[in-house]
């Protein structure tokens, strides 16, 4: 489910968002955040460094801010980042309310909007659509950013749960299904095959994907008003799940 997963290109969409409207000339730090060492570095060259380079400016600048306000190194946020919790998550294991994070990201975005202004960088009427957008970017950044690498780690999981929960629905072996899944078959003609109703089969997914996001509302990992979105989408996505066709073999993760 994509939904869990897609989180993770929030950062990275956050800053692509602010560029556009000049708000740092930056860029995202889901990059940023993804260095070991926090550092941003990225081996571009030339132009291409030079765009980086602001990016990485404009990454630090959110993380940084987010991270002093917290009471955390830039470092230890990146790596909770990283990990999968949102800012927000990490925020509040440290009793610090996320609103009071996002009103200093949006501080210290606007604060660089008009130095970046002054400085003739940007104009004013790009800077005026920059500062509408800051809001918004801000709380998604706080409340919604995960890690790319935690994404990809829970796309895998979820569709090797998906899975799982429908060959225990069938009544086959994981191995089995996904042997006839490469053989081109879809879910719902294997449970035809052994007796079983694909509606049954979608059900099963349902209930399992709902208790996977549940968990990682509770873990702090996802945000309870994106889990009912996401919530919401499951039924459609299992069915499409089961029902499709894996031509060429392939199989394809649910997504959201």
């Amino acid at each position: 489910m994509n939904g869990l997963a897609h989180e993770g290109n929030t950062m990275k969409k956050l800053v692509a968002a602010v560029m556009v409207a000049g708000v740092l000339a930056a860029g995202g730090s889901t990059a940023w955040a993804a260095q070991p060492d926090g550092s941003g570095s990225s081996g571009a060259s030339g132009g291409g460094a030079a765009q980086q380079g602001r990016r990485g400016h404009g990454a630090r600048l959110a993380l940084q801010t987010a991270a002093t306000t917290i009471g955390v190194s830039p470092e230890e946020l990146a790596t909770q980042i990283r990990g999968g919790k949102t800012v927000a998550a990490v925020a509040g294991e440290h009793n610090v309310d996320p609103a009071g994070v996002v009103n200093a990201v949006v501080a210290a975005l606007n604060q660089r909007i008009d130095q970046a202004a002054a400085g003739g960088k940007i104009d004013a009427d790009r800077a005026a659509t920059a500062k509408e957008k800051v809001p918004d970017l801000a709380n998604r950044f706080v409340n919604e950013t995960k890690s790319k690498r935690s994404g990809e780690g829970r796309r895998h999981r979820v569709f090797g749960e998906a899975l799982s929960a429908a060959a225990k629905e069938i009544g086959v072996s994981e191995d089995d299904l996904k042997q006839a899944l490469k053989e081109g078959k879809s879910i719902a003609q294997v449970a035809k095959e052994d007796d079983k109703s694909a509606d049954d089969v979608v059900d099963a997914i349902v209930k399992k994907a709902t208790s996977a996001i549940d968990q990682a509302v509770k873990d702090g990992k996802l945000d309870s008003k994106k889990a009912d979105e996401i919530k919401q989408k499951v039924p459609d996505r299992a069915k499409q799940f089961v029902n499709r066709e894996r031509k060429g073999g392939s199989s394809a993760t649910p997504t959201t």
